[in-house]
């Protein structure tokens, strides 16, 4: 709409200018007097889309970008928590739009915020958490189809570099799911969460493992060590957290809340997530 009102002030200009410069090539309606009009028109015209139609298009994109940074919920709730995320984020976006992908923009601004996401989950609702948890087994299942590797370094960007990603259905209901999370987490509707408990059910939950699977779960106790199995330690991780969603909806969701995101490091998890923070 902008540009539009641009280029029809620009026409008007053009024509405005055009207009004196043609008369005096000749009698008004003369072949000489439209075709002066008619290469003066076009060249003022041109000229200024050239020069003016792109500050007009960058002011449109900055603007856009400034409302889905107030607007959209999850970045204003990241931001009002973090606001040191802000540049990073605003220029994620803006380059989405002057790339012609303004569609995908929230979903560009959620990937780079994921990792921050994490954080939420331990004051998430526990019905959000189950949700994590089920999204993150499916992107796990996935990745580890996919390529081993890819699912530990997903598991440890740090120690491993960054995941290229898997399926993008799996990953947008992963970021789904995360939003949710960071949304209960703020709005007061989550229930207390007692570590304690969550860790005991943990622990059982991993004694099971070794008695389904020996000693092949005990990668879980050092996945970041030099020269790991990294195909065992997530295909260990995957049971772990598969056992974890499938217990009672109250269990699962006080269970993942303790091994997901930031915790005590008197209460280590055997495995966990990506962590990471954006920098």
């Amino acid at each position: 709409m902008l540009e539009l009102a641009v280029a029809a002030a620009l026409g008007v200009v053009a024509a405005l200018v055009a207009w004196p410069v043609a008369h005096r090539t000749g009698p008004t309606g003369s072949r000489r007097n439209r075709v002066a009009f008619f290469a003066t028109f076009v060249a003022l015209f041109t000229a200024g889309n050239v020069t003016v139609m792109p500050h007009a298009r960058a002011w449109r994109q900055e603007r856009e970008v400034e409302g889905l940074l107030a607007d959209e919920p999850l970045f204003a709730a990241v931001l009002a928590d973090d606001p040191g995320l802000r540049e990073r984020l605003r220029s994620a976006l803006l380059r989405a739009y002057r790339e012609g992908q303004a569609g995908e923009a929230v979903q560009i601004g959620q990937r780079l915020l994921s990792p921050r996401l994490w954080q939420y989950v331990p004051r998430a609702s526990d019905a959000a958490a189950v949700r994590v948890g089920r999204a993150l087994v499916a992107s796990l299942e996935d990745l580890q189809e996919r390529d081993p590797d890819q699912c530990y370094r997903f598991l440890f960007p740090g120690v491993a570099g960054p995941s290229r990603g898997g399926d993008a259905d799996e990953d947008d209901r992963l970021l789904s799911a995360l939003r949710e999370a960071v949304a209960t987490a703020r709005d007061g509707s989550a229930e207390p969460l007692d570590r304690k408990a969550a860790a005991r059910q943990v622990d059982a939950v991993f004694q099971h493992l070794r008695e389904d699977h020996g000693t092949d779960v005990d990668v879980l106790t050092k996945p970041q060590a030099p020269g790991v199995d990294r195909s065992r330690v997530c295909a260990a991780t995957i049971a772990l957290y598969s056992k974890l969603v499938a217990l009672p909806p109250a269990a699962a969701g006080q269970a993942l809340r303790h091994v997901l995101g930031p915790r005590s490091p008197r209460t280590p998890p055997p495995a966990a997530p990506p962590a990471e923070t954006v920098r």
